[in-house]
């Protein structure tokens, strides 16, 4: 992806989050730039493992989710029409916020698909992936609802979920019981990554 493209992408992430209405989205985007989210990769050697490939990954995930709903509405719009845009937006787009802060450039770094590109670090805040991204949300002044921190903490589903630890297991499931957003980033997140973002190469029939 070259600069023309990314840059497309960098003004279509800003253009959906100023959509929200969120007051003081200006303060908000200054302290998302300073964070390294536009320049992050999404993964270390998997899906987008290319400077920008963060906010490319978040812009599929935000898509999928906006067309989730419009094609689920149709069916279910007693839930649906209970989930804003303007949460998806949030939850979507600012999922993974924490890989802002945990990956490194390699020396002699491959750029192919599949091949390493990128170290990681525990970063400056050494806790899980979803609550991360909460907590480096929250200390960026971003207000969330319930249901988007809970869609954020809990995106990676039940792969985020200590099985043994029946608490937890307990809280996962009382999320996604009360807040369907939960699940719609879910979805979303595993269409952009195992679909949208997946070159063809990788596909066997």
């Amino acid at each position: 992806m070259d600069k023309d493209e990314l840059k497309k992408v960098k003004d279509r992430v800003v253009e959906l989050l100023r959509s929200t209405g969120i007051e003081d989205m200006d303060y908000f985007l200054e302290e998302l730039e300073r964070s390294g989210y536009f320049t992050a990769p999404a993964s270390m050697k998997n899906h987008l493992c290319f400077e920008g490939g963060l906010m490319c990954h978040s812009l599929n995930v935000c898509e999928a989710a906006l067309e989730l709903k419009k094609v689920l509405m149709v069916s279910r719009p007693d839930i649906f029409e209970k989930v804003s845009d303007e949460s998806i937006i949030v939850a979507s787009l600012l999922h993974d916020m924490c890989k802002a802060d945990i990956y490194v450039r390699k020396r002699a770094a491959h750029t192919e698909f599949g091949q390493a590109e990128f170290g990681t670090t525990p970063g400056s805040l050494p806790i899980g992936h979803g609550e991360k991204s909460v907590v480096m949300l929250l200390q960026m002044g971003l207000g969330l609802t319930d249901a988007e921190i809970c869609a954020i903490r809990w995106h990676m589903g039940a792969w985020s979920v200590n099985q043994a630890d029946s608490e937890e297991r307990q809280y996962f499931r009382a999320a996604e019981n009360r807040y369907p957003l939960v699940t719609l980033i879910q979805l979303a997140d595993t269409i952009a990554s195992k679909f949208t973002e997946r070159p063809p190469a990788t596909i066997n029939g």
